[in-house]
């Protein structure tokens, strides 16, 4: 059978293996509890590295949104502003175009009065029938030779326009001018 001293030693053998794994566990225990503090003192330590990693990214990114908001507050604005300056100086040119454009037809417009005038003029001075209608009008009868208030004429309207004729049949016929 088997020898008590084996058995004994086998039971010596268990409880001295299961004593050394409880003072491993000790040590274990107590090696892992010393270590705790400095672990969680390095946790914190972390924990606060990263906390305020978080705070600058943070606040980089309200700063970056800040600009951002900025900016476009900004560029709307100085849009605004050059399209207004733009409208303005658009229309300050169009004005000095359109006075400058409206002076030189006015001076040409003038001018040609002016050279219309002057054959008149000459036509009345250096012509026989000028003379002639010149003193007509000076007697006032110039008016109503050319509207048809003459005695012994009519006025007769056909497709051509309008024309004083005489009322005899013989006689001038003259165009009258509308009014």
């Amino acid at each position: 059978m088997s020898d008590p001293d084996d058995t004994e030693d086998f039971g010596l053998r268990a409880f001295e293996d299961l004593k050394n794994t409880v003072e491993r566990s000790n040590k274990s225990y107590l090696d892992v509890t010393s270590k705790l503090p400095a672990l969680a003192k390095q946790l914190e330590v972390l924990d606060t590295k990263s906390t305020k990693a978080a705070q600058r990214v943070e606040d980089a990114a309200e700063a970056v949104t800040s600009y951002i908001k900025t900016d476009r507050r900004t560029l709307l604005i100085t849009c605004g502003f050059g399209a207004i300056v733009l409208v303005f100086c658009a229309a300050f040119l169009g004005d000095i175009k359109g006075s400058r454009t409206g002076y030189a037809q006015g001076l040409a417009e003038g001018q040609q009065e002016t050279r219309q005038r002057d054959a008149l003029a000459e036509w009345a001075v250096s012509s026989p029938s000028g003379r002639m209608a010149y003193e007509m009008d000076r007697a006032g009868q110039i008016q109503a030779f050319g509207m048809c208030k003459i005695e012994g004429y009519k006025i007769r309207t056909d497709q051509k326009g309008m024309w004083c004729v005489s009322i005899s049949g013989n006689g001038l016929m003259w165009p009258i001018a509308r009014q």
